[in-house]
């Protein structure tokens, strides 16, 4: 039954996509930012010009991915957020802070109707990934704990990672899912974060060996999970990680 109500969701969130994407094409669209009109709206083109310059303009941490002003950079090319994390990536790659437009965006693509707003971010996410197109990466969306998602009605990180692919024409599959119900990683402090996911993934399948890895999630704030899968998927085989994010969360655990 529960497997029955998942796949009729998941029926329902892809032709809410699709009937989007057909409008798209015949009427003007609408910036998925600021709800500006735009008048060539594709799935590579959710955003307005106005929004697409701010975007461009941005500086980001060199480690981390954080939007940064001048001042913020350190020396090593890192920020006030991240100089004293472990982040075993190869890269991680955001389109912004969690904060504005991007997180209200955001917040409504993880609620209940809102697949296309988690389709329109994943083009976004792509968009700054360019650098991995030629190496044809393998897009591995963040898992969710079955009861979680059936609570919730989406699983925004696996519309995000198919959206992502769609845009490079990658592959995405789950090679990586959860075992055991977590805590909200949100509701945690950070010193307990770490525990609340510590052998909480397993890998499904085979991990290509030839291919980059590239983890896709919504939010990324201490970065506990996505290190524990990092983790997981380079004692399986993997031989390069990367993260791909809508939004860096800044909190004020500068210095702890």
């Amino acid at each position: 039954m529960a497997k029955a109500v998942v796949k009729m969701r998941r029926f329902s969130g892809w032709t809410q996509m699709l009937g989007r994407q057909v409008a798209g094409l015949l009427l003007p669209g609408t910036c998925c930012l600021c709800r500006a009109e735009v008048a060539d709206y594709r799935s590579s083109h959710v955003v307005c010009d106005c929004c697409q310059h701010r975007l461009a303009q941005q500086r980001h941490c060199s480690r981390c991915s954080a939007v940064l002003a001048h001042d913020q950079v350190l020396p090593d090319g890192g920020c006030p957020w991240c100089h004293h994390l472990k982040l075993p990536f190869d890269a991680i790659f955001a389109v912004g802070n969690y904060e504005g437009s991007l997180r209200d965006t955001l917040l409504q693509a993880k609620l209940r109707g809102g697949s296309a707003a988690a389709w329109d971010l994943g083009q976004l996410v792509a968009g700054r990934c360019d650098s991995l197109q030629d190496a044809s990466p393998v897009a591995v969306p963040v898992p969710m704990y079955w009861s979680r998602r059936l609570r919730r009605g989406i699983h925004t990180s696996q519309l995000l990672a198919k959206s992502l692919a769609s845009a490079g024409n990658w592959s995405c599959f789950p090679l990586v899912s959860c075992q055991r119900p977590l805590a909200k990683q949100s509701e945690l402090p950070f010193s307990s974060r770490k525990a609340n996911v510590r052998g909480a993934f397993t890998v499904r399948g085979t991990v290509p060996t030839d291919r980059p890895i590239v983890l896709v999630d919504d939010i990324m704030t201490t970065g506990a999970t996505l290190t524990e899968l990092g983790r997981v998927l380079r004692q399986a085989g993997a031989q390069q990680v990367y993260v791909a994010i809508v939004a860096r969360s800044t909190p004020d655990y500068v210095n702890a």
